[in-house]
């Protein structure tokens, strides 16, 4: 799996994905030591003693038992111009066919919001704000059983709403929220927070029901952000996407294991910027359109919202 020099490759499969751009301490479950992160109790930064180069050998045991991940080429469809180039957090297509794009509170101080997207012509039909009361950071974004979850940083918050992406009301969201998506089957929340760990959540509390470590080749894949569940990836059945934070990076995790089955790049759509190690101007965002099996991609104050194609 070879997507760019000094980015993944087959021999050191996650070497220079950096680090999330969050604060050091982080909150951890109760009762998951090594687990996801809650509010309920403060612990530091996780030891980067699994990265690789740390544990060459144990990585070399795993390629002779996972198989390899496949490297997906990517085509530019489109380009649609990403109005106001906001801070974005989650991208998802709503039955009509907007896009639904979350941007969280950066700068402190413009407000969190929700917005629809005409995916042909990039132009905002609709602002939602509603429930997004300042300093509220909005994050992942997903529609579940006929209404709207978006989740939020450290808030700890869900918010729903209708179809008509009209409030009904907040949840208590016991996890700092990042990505956010539906089940397979539909019947749950996936979330991340971050680290390498993917969660099944209630639909009806948030509460953890379940939790695996991603992986590629052994190796744990860190820094999981924005998620995308597509139903039927490619013929390969359901998949995962994440945003890998701070990368150009999207990786492609099987639901069931959380194992990688493959990975691709935007590295030749938006222009890199100056920062983007650092946080700044990332790729973050991932909607499936089912009726082109076409993805559409954007990261943060990317100046295009892009429709790719992908290949093996």
């Amino acid at each position: 799996l070879l997507l760019v020099g000094g980015l993944p490759c087959a021999a050191d499969p996650v070497a220079g994905w950096a680090a999330p751009m969050r604060p050091p301490m982080f909150a951890l479950a109760r009762g998951h030591a090594a687990g996801p992160r809650r509010r309920t109790l403060r612990i530091s930064r996780p030891s980067t003693a699994w990265l690789p180069g740390r544990s060459a050998s144990l990585l070399a045991r795993a390629h002779d038992l996972e198989p390899q991940p496949a490297n997906y080429r990517v085509t530019k469809v489109n380009a649609i111009p990403h109005e106001d180039t906001p801070w974005t957090q989650g991208l998802e297509m709503d039955d009509s066919g907007q896009l639904v794009e979350t941007s969280g509170d950066y700068p402190p101080g413009v407000g969190s919001l929700i917005r629809l997207v005409n995916k042909s012509s990039g132009e905002v039909t609709r602002k939602v704000t509603g429930g997004l009361n300042s300093p509220m950071f909005v994050e992942g974004i997903c529609l579940s059983r006929g209404r709207w979850f978006a989740s939020t940083y450290e808030d700890y918050k869900a918010i729903e709403y209708d179809q008509d992406f009209d409030f009904v009301r907040e949840h208590p969201y016991p996890w700092q929220g990042w990505g956010l998506a539906r089940s397979p089957d539909g019947q749950h929340f996936i979330a991340t927070n971050g680290s390498e760990w993917v969660m099944t959540l209630a639909s009806d509390t948030f509460e953890l029901l379940s939790e695996k470590v991603a992986t590629c080749q052994g190796s744990r894949v860190r820094g999981l952000n924005e998620l995308e569940m597509v139903d039927d990836f490619l013929g390969e059945g359901p998949r995962l996407l994440a945003n890998v934070i701070n990368t150009r990076i999207i990786v492609i995790l099987d639901p069931a294991t959380a194992k990688c089955t493959g990975a691709f790049h935007l590295k030749d759509l938006e222009p890199i910027r100056p920062g983007e190690e650092g946080g700044m101007h990332v790729a973050n965002g991932i909607a499936y359109d089912a009726a082109s099996r076409h993805l559409f991609v954007t990261g943060k104050n990317w100046e295009n919202i892009f429709e790719i194609s992908l290949e093996r």
